[in-house]
């Protein structure tokens, strides 16, 4: 699969389990996932929260639209964002592999870039 397949292929994105996402999450924050408050928005926003780095502009349009919903949803979209930074499961890991060898197959890495992808993903 070349690159310009990639993105003629409209189901490329894998849909995650809100469940499963939650779970990961929870996991990953070493216990209940946090409830994002407005205030705690707000701190994001203006950049007064520790260990937050400087936004962008549409990370702060994204973080406004965030602070319109409903705190069930707000909730749910935190903890499938979360679930996705969890980690190359083993799933996800088989993919990223299989991509790396196709992009070598292709010549888009080189030598050199292959084998730090390969030892970034813990191949």
């Amino acid at each position: 699969m070349g690159i310009t397949d990639f993105f003629k292929k409209k189901d490329h994105k894998k849909k995650i389990d809100p469940v499963e996402a939650q779970k990961q999450a929870e996991k990953m924050l070493g216990g209940k996932m946090p409830e994002i408050t407005d205030e705690m928005i707000d701190k994001m926003l203006d950049g007064s929260m520790p260990g937050m780095p400087k936004l962008g502009t549409m990370q702060k349009m994204a973080l406004r639209g965030i602070k319109k919903m409903s705190p069930e949803k707000r909730q749910q979209v935190f903890a499938e964002a979360f679930g996705k930074m969890g980690g190359a499961d083993g799933e996800s890991k088989e993919e990223m592999a299989k991509q790396i060898e196709e992009m070598r197959a292709a010549g888009q890495l080189n030598s050199k870039q292959y084998k730090i992808a390969k030892k970034r993903l813990g191949l």
